[in-house]
């Protein structure tokens, strides 16, 4: 594994905040300089604020239940960075992405330009596509999507889960100028998929669609509700993509399971006790969970313990409020690494009013409550940060699996990220 972090740490390079939006002309040089391996790929691109994860894994299983050859690029990672990266259901291997990485680096040097983390793995992530002869890939956008290093490939689809008002700060402080980021995976000529969309939203997305001459389809209607909308996407892609011939008609294996992502809505029996994890950290994503709690326990008023662990770029207050209510003892903990929010200062701006709250700063104390915990449910949400630490303390992985997810973790929390920093606090 040795050399596979190494490769790993070298291509670690966060950057500030200031330095994103940027242009894409860097990436575009990059991807000529490694022979342009994108431009043969067919490409399913999905942004969004809420959900991106799991749509793209459901369009990969669709694709895959086709009979074809599909590569899969999300983020971030749970545990292993190589998670990002998979082809027909496989993650890659550390031989592959050490061989990768170093291509990827030998170009940048080429060039005499500084590539961020997510830069250098999305082209990495392409070369190796490439190289595995897909049918299609499906990439998730990592930040926006205008100006997202992603967007360098010209989509054959661009899919738009619920945007909400997030990254505001780097993203233009509104959900107008952050639906107009999102907007910009949509390609001149093109088609595009989008869920049920806020007005504000759509008439973003319809203009982008417009002024490009590129056909917006709209999932399930407009009378949709959000939720109904939100899980026929995959298939109105799969379907586009057929219907338009990118895909070919083949036996489509029928009763598909898509089961739920790690991490996401995940159920786990400790001792007896339930216990459910969710990484989504959106007001959306709050109330997709506010539902999965009440399905769960059969009732709206049944106790449940909620543990909490946020980062600091997040919209805390419109998270919390969602579960002020009488029947959560709301547990305010920190996320893993530096960007976590102080569980004071989450309390600072949502002061709960019906919720019983108290302040665990652990991390680790706070997730062995639900050992012996009361209530009928224990959750652990806020962050996919957090649903990591909860995953691996509940057992979740194998014991290679853990050395491999803490060795991960060190490289981009520990004092070697920490140093690579500029003074301007940063994003990756």
């Amino acid at each position: 594994m040795s050399a596979y972090l190494e490769a790993l740490n070298r291509l670690c390079q966060p950057v500030r905040r200031g330095d994103y939006p940027a242009t894409l002309r860097p990436m575009h040089d990059l991807m000529a300089v490694l022979g342009s391996p994108h431009k043969d790929l067919r490409a399913v691109v999905v942004t969004g604020s809420t959900g991106k994860g799991t749509t793209c894994y459901q369009i990969a299983r669709l694709l895959r239940g086709s009979g074809l050859n599909v590569g899969l690029y999300t983020s971030p990672h749970l545990h292993s960075f190589r998670e990002r990266f998979v082809f027909n259901d496989q993650i890659i291997s550390e031989a592959d992405f050490v061989a990768g990485a170093e291509v990827v680096a030998e170009a940048a040097r080429r060039l005499g330009h500084s590539y961020s983390t997510f830069e250098q793995a999305t082209a990495l992530a392409l070369w190796w596509f490439a190289r595995q002869k897909p049918d299609v890939v499906v990439l998730e956008i990592g930040l926006g999507g205008r100006w997202d290093a992603v967007n360098v490939v010209d989509n054959s689809l661009a899919v738009f889960t619920r945007i909400e008002s997030e990254h505001a700060a780097m993203l233009g402080g509104s959900l107008k100028t952050v639906a107009w980021h999102k907007a910009g995976i949509i390609k001149p000529g093109g088609h595009a998929v989008t869920v049920k969309q806020d007005t504000e939203v759509f008439m973003v997305l319809n203009a982008e669609a417009r002024q490009k001459l590129a056909r917006l389809h709209l999932t399930g209607g407009r009378n949709l509700p959000h939720d109904k909308s939100e899980g026929l996407l995959p298939l109105a892609a799969w379907q586009n993509l057929l219907e338009r011939g990118i895909i070919p008609r083949r036996s489509f294996q029928t009763g598909i399971q898509f089961g739920t992502l790690p991490g996401r809505l995940e159920q786990v029996n400790l001792n007896g006790n339930r216990v459910l994890i969710d990484g989504g950290h959106t007001p959306e994503a709050a109330r997709y969970l506010l539902t999965e709690i009440t399905r769960l326990t059969g009732s709206m008023t049944s106790p449940v313990r909620l543990i909490i662990g946020l980062l600091e770029d997040k919209d805390a207050r419109a998270y919390l409020q969602t579960f002020d209510s009488p029947r959560f003892n709301i547990v305010l903990t920190s996320a893993p690494g530096h960007r976590a929010a102080a569980p004071e200062m989450l309390l600072a701006r949502y002061p709960f009013c019906y919720s019983m709250v108290q302040i665990e700063p652990d991390l680790n104390r706070a997730l062995e409550q639900a050992y012996t915990a009361p209530e009928s449910l224990v959750v652990v949400a806020g962050s996919l940060r957090t649903a990591a630490i909860a995953r691996e303390t509940y057992g979740l992985l194998p014991s290679a699996a853990l050395d491999e997810a803490r060795a991960t973790r060190s490289l981009f929390d520990g004092s070697a990220y920490l140093s690579k920093l500029p003074a301007t606090v940063r994003t990756t």
